[in-house]
């Protein structure tokens, strides 16, 4: 080796000993910077999703235009759907909360169209099939074979969810905020749910690998859902939009089917499955009674009062009302909209409740209006003061407040005792009115203030 050499090397293994080190920590940092951004987009996401499920549990219900179409390579081209229907959902006063769609649907390209009428709900789907005159109901567990053909392309059944989105992230792999794109005349944010692989030996919740959806970013509804087969056997889309969607208070008409007179009807819902008895305790064979008594109607089971949760909103007068500050306090919170006609009934009736339980010697008694989803708050606080309600008046909370209590109707009522548990929680439907609401809600509050009188 050189002179030279025997001097370059040394000075070249020592330049790059002292840039390394250098490399590395940017390697790094460039990796704890995707790490970050990954974070933060996939946060991003989440957020998005649970903002979405609170406005589908705040509003009352929409209409809107929906279309289903498929994409894929051309091996199933052939095989794709395609559908347009009007759409319906809201909170039918027997069903609960249902989606209603009534159009056409042909099940591959070279299929005739079959026209539709379908209601699905969480516990029953009801369908008309004019060839038969017959009005079908059926429990979702009953066999694939003996639904209608549209039944398989609800795609927007989590809408209806008591918690929407909330089984996708459960099990969402990741979920990735990707570029916003318009749908009509809706801007979105887009929310790519990339779905977790089964374990071993699990069953599978659904053909498809992906979900993207499509949320408004200034309503948070959902305007446009892609189911994504991607393997190496398919890769297939299904896409379902809605597009002139209309936030309204759906009539319970529109929330079922049409149903002839002439039209028979078939429930299968209504058959009660004999129960096993319980393993664990012994059988008691019974005992044939040589003059049986009349059966006694089964006493239903009260379970204990579940305890409030960690609420927090504003009122209009800035004062923070909280799960904290009412303990040792009876609060009344009735959620309602002036959207809501039968919120407008209600209204004047919880105003004459507060004022009956204002001024309680021994446990204060608070009575909160809590308005969602108001375009023009000052109309809203204006009228409150015209009429000089006494309830005291809390405008738009936060999103999380909703679904937090679980309400779905509107007006609900929710009477809290000064232990923070719920003791009343009732909403209006076909066999409870605005007054009895409030009748409910007052014999719950006195009963609890006789508790907290008998309490040292």
């Amino acid at each position: 080796m050189s002179t030279r050499s025997r001097i370059l090397f040394p000075l070249l293994f020592l330049t790059i000993s002292m840039i390394a080190p250098s490399i590395l920590i940017a390697q790094d940092d460039d990796q704890t910077d995707q790490a970050a951004a990954q974070s933060d987009t996939y946060d991003q996401a989440r957020e998005i999703l649970e903002d979405a499920a609170a406005a589908l549990i705040a509003i009352p219900g929409f209409t809107a235009d929906v279309t289903l179409s498929g994409e894929g390579s051309a091996i199933i081209q052939e095989t794709l759907p395609s559908m347009s229907a009007r759409f319906t959902t809201g909170t039918h006063p027997e069903f609960g909360p249902v989606i209603h769609m009534i159009g056409e649907l042909r099940p591959t390209t070279k299929a005739p169209p079959e026209s539709f009428d379908i209601v699905y709900s969480t516990d029953r789907y009801i369908w008309a099939d004019h060839a038969k005159q017959t009005i079908n109901i059926r429990p979702p567990s009953v066999s694939a074979r003996l639904r209608p053909t549209v039944y398989s392309y609800l795609l927007l059944a989590e809408l209806i969810s008591d918690n929407p989105f909330q089984k996708e992230l459960d099990t969402a792999e990741d979920l990735t905020l990707e570029d916003q794109q318009s749908v009509g005349n809706a801007l979105c944010n887009v929310v790519l749910i990339t779905r977790a692989k089964p374990k071993a030996g699990a069953r599978h919740t659904g053909a498809h690998t992906k979900e993207r959806w499509f949320i408004g970013t200034e309503d948070n509804l959902p305007r446009r859902v892609e189911q994504i087969t991607d393997s190496s056997m398919i890769n297939a889309s299904l896409i379902m939009e809605l597009k002139s969607l209309s936030i309204q208070d759906v009539p319970a008409p529109d929330l079922d089917v049409f149903r002839p007179e002439s039209y028979k009807v078939s429930d299968n819902t209504r058959r009660a499955k004999p129960t096993k008895p319980d393993q664990d305790q012994p059988f008691n064979k019974p005992v044939r009674e040589t003059n049986p008594q009349p059966t006694q109607p089964a006493q239903p089971i009260t379970p204990s009062d579940p305890p409030a949760p960690n609420y927090s909103f504003t009122d209009i007068n800035g004062a923070t009302i909280s799960r904290t500050t009412q303990t040792g306090r009876i609060t009344v919170l009735y959620f309602f909209g002036s959207w809501s006609i039968p919120s407008n009934k209600a209204t004047p009736l919880v105003s004459n409740l507060a004022t009956d339980f204002a001024g309680q010697p021994t446990t204060p008694v608070d009575t909160y209006a809590i308005a969602v989803r108001e375009s023009d708050p000052s109309a809203l606080k204006a009228n409150h003061q015209t009429n000089a309600y006494a309830q005291q008046l809390a405008i738009n909370p936060p999103n999380t407040l909703v679904p937090l209590f679980q309400v779905r109707v509107f007006p609900t009522i929710i009477v809290i005792d000064d232990t923070s548990r719920i003791i009343y929680k009732e909403h209006l439907n076909k066999d409870l009115d605005a007054q009895a609401l409030i009748d409910g809600a007052k014999s719950a509050i006195n009963e609890a203030l006789a508790e907290s009188a008998q309490t040292p």
